[in-house]
């Protein structure tokens, strides 16, 4: 069997966990985001050599309050914007080829407000009203699947000039162009959906994705460059563990559910 076949296989059988659960009920839906996002955190945790269970019980609390919608707005907004902050600290880093720094006090900053933060809106976006039930959160999937699936095959076909070797040499221009324009192409499709938001959302929404799901997959390749690893774990055929499988989306929520909140206000 081919990798292009290992990844194809185990791809859609994670894609649909996802569906099948968001079109039974917002409770299966939470389940299998929170339980992919915890094997997430265990692997991260042990990327960067930090174990605490302390952080399971964090995230844990966090997604039952969110689930319960008893979570106290200020604190929902407060997390929001420091897990944002810590996006920016992570792609500063990337593009100023500076070392992520990992020290104890930073290991609990960058569990909590990277990978427990971005988690957490990843189940935020699943709240959000959109098409249908559940729709903010698949489109959010559906836009980064595309985007990185034609970025993978563009670039895997015609790739010739890096995008970032340093961190990712497999990564190419031609293989961002690709899977930027067919994500865009997305966009406008959805834009033939009634929703209540403006149509000019979905287009947007997309190139909001190509950015930030492709520096969620540098980023996540960065940190695996300092621990010196190939992959995050191996529990996925094809792609590693499930920090490989949800670098993007990781990266991403926390933009998506700004903008849509943003979209939601001035529209």
């Amino acid at each position: 069997m081919t990798e292009l076949h290992l990844r194809s296989i185990s791809g859609l059988l994670y894609v649909a966990l996802l569906v099948s659960s968001a079109g039974w009920s917002d409770f299966a839906f939470f389940s299998v985001v929170f339980v992919f996002s915890s094997l997430a955190l265990w692997e991260f945790q042990k990327l960067i050599q930090h174990r605490s269970p302390i952080t399971f019980l964090l995230f844990g609390l966090l997604t039952f309050q969110l689930y319960q919608e008893k979570l106290v707005p200020n604190l929902h907004f407060m997390l929001l914007w420091l897990t944002l902050m810590t996006s920016g600290y992570l792609t500063y880093c990337l593009l100023a080829h500076k070392e992520i720094s990992i020290a104890p006090f930073q290991k609990s900053g960058l569990t909590i407000f990277y990978l427990i933060g971005s988690a957490y809106f990843i189940m935020a976006c699943i709240q959000l009203e959109g098409i249908h039930k559940n729709s903010i959160a698949i489109i959010m999937y559906l836009l980064i699947w595309f985007n990185n699936s034609f970025a993978y095959l563009f670039g895997k076909r015609w790739g010739k000039n890096k995008l970032f070797p340093s961190i990712s040499p497999k990564k190419t221009w031609e293989g961002f162009l690709g899977g930027a324009l067919l994500c865009f192409l997305l966009g406008i499709g959805l834009m033939l959906f009634e929703s209540p938001y403006p149509k000019w959302t979905f287009p947007v929404l997309a190139l909001i994705i190509v950015v930030s799901a492709t520096l969620g997959d540098l980023i996540q390749s960065k940190f695996k460059r300092q621990a010196n690893v190939k992959d995050s774990g191996t529990l996925i055929p094809g792609h590693g563990g499930f920090y490989d499988r949800m670098d993007s989306v990781l990266y991403s929520a926390p933009f998506v559910y700004l903008f849509i909140k943003f979209t939601d206000y001035v529209s």
